[in-house]
């Protein structure tokens, strides 16, 4: 058994990744040039109404993007024989799914302290991640600080960081071939990063995060036998850069 049987997603998913990566990407420069022109135009006289700080403390946002594999490590061994000691070829760093691409989806709620839409909030964030046949799921409550760098402008720069839970589940490979049917694995999930908001009408709003990490680290006793995993799995971890973008509704 290899890394290949249970880690490799589908080539033609892998493939369609990239276009969406750009479309995403040129989506993003698009709406960066219009809150360029606004923040000029802003500069000649009055902010336009439609472009007013928000007045409202509570968000809910919705958005999607594609999430690389840029790291990871990993060890994994069997009780008989083929364990983790340094001489087996598939011990060690080989990324444990983090060198390949996923599509992200996430959602959050958020509610700020100050009253309305600026300063620090603190809120719970779902993703979910695609790949192939791979699924992972994050459940995490999060931080936010939505910085106003010019007063009469409703556009934000947020720094975010969370830290929670995350589940991989597997459907393919190795865990049907040995009866396991899906294979469910539970770790810790940590995500910091950057985000720009744009508020629109004192309602709605719209947003782009990047740099985004998404750091998931858990006990890796993925295929390791014995109590507890065995005595020769270690801890793994997997890094991945986002980038999203979507839009949400204030209230």
């Amino acid at each position: 058994m290899h890394l290949a049987d249970r880690s490799t997603a589908p080539a033609p998913r892998r493939r369609r990744l990239p276009r969406l990566s750009r479309g995403l990407c040129l989506a993003a420069t698009l709406g960066t040039a219009v809150i360029g022109t606004q923040l000029v135009a802003s500069d000649a006289g009055a902010v336009p109404r439609v472009l007013r700080p928000g007045t409202r403390p509570l968000a809910f946002l919705f958005g999607l993007g594609p999430s690389w594999g840029i790291g990871g490590s990993y060890k994994y061994g069997y009780y008989d024989g083929y364990n983790c000691n340094g001489a087996n070829p598939y011990c060690g760093n080989r990324g444990w799914y983090g060198g390949y691409g996923a599509f992200k989806l996430t959602q959050e709620f958020m509610g700020h302290f100050s009253g309305n839409a600026s300063g620090a909030a603190l809120g719970v964030i779902v993703n979910q991640e695609f790949a192939g046949q791979y699924f992972g799921l994050n459940i995490a409550p999060k931080f936010t600080y939505d910085i106003q760098p010019k007063r009469d402008l409703g556009l934000y720069i947020s720094p975010s960081f969370s830290v929670g839970y995350h589940l991989s589940h597997y459907n393919y490979g190795y865990y049907y071939n040995y009866g396991y049917g899906g294979a469910n694995y539970h770790a810790a999930n940590m995500q910091f990063g950057v985000a720009v908001k744009l508020m629109l009408d004192d309602r709605w709003l719209v947003w782009v995060q990047t740099p985004n990490f998404d750091v998931t680290v858990g006990p890796g006793n993925y295929y390791c036998g014995g109590p507890a995993g065995g005595p020769n799995c270690g801890a793994y971890f997997r890094v991945r850069y986002d980038f999203l973008l979507g839009g949400g509704v204030t209230f």
